[in-house]
């Protein structure tokens, strides 16, 4: 559907690439429910000048779509999810649960490389925050995959 510009509140990302997440998804909540916990939903990397509602939360504000797809691999990494768990007890999906996911940097000159799989991501993420073989295992054990979104 197409609307008229004048109708839409302009925001920062609108001319920009961003990842696009569901604020609330009916079947993805917490770790430890279910085992292994879904988290989010669907993920969706939204093109310059695509518009969403407040019922999405969009990240980002990337030039390039190497960006956003580094952003979306990062969105999907069992890491980033465990993180936003540490604040997440619901379906919601508020921006304010994201404190606790670390920002990353997603342009090539990156510490972590981003044209990997999903869960090698993870394998660099795990070593770049030091964490231990316990850690990692509960977060393998605890969070569900997301490299079929």
């Amino acid at each position: 559907m197409w609307f008229r510009k004048t109708y839409i509140t302009t925001a920062d990302n609108l001319s920009k690439y961003k990842v696009i997440i569901s604020k609330a998804d009916g079947a993805a909540g917490k770790i430890g429910n279910p085992i292994p916990a879904r988290v989010l939903g669907r993920v969706e990397i939204g093109k310059p000048n695509l518009a969403y509602t407040d019922t999405f939360i969009g990240i980002g504000c990337f030039d390039t779509l190497d960006e956003a797809e580094a952003c979306m691999k990062y969105v999907k990494s069992r890491f980033a999810r465990t993180m936003l768990c540490t604040k997440k007890v619901t379906q919601d999906n508020s921006k304010e649960l994201w404190a606790n996911v670390p920002l990353q940097d997603f342009t090539a000159s990156s510490d972590i490389d981003w044209s990997c799989s999903i869960s090698e991501i993870d394998r660099q993420l795990y070593s770049k925050y030091n964490l231990s073989d316990e850690d990692v295992k509960f977060i393998e054990a605890m969070i569900k995959p997301m490299d079929w979104i």
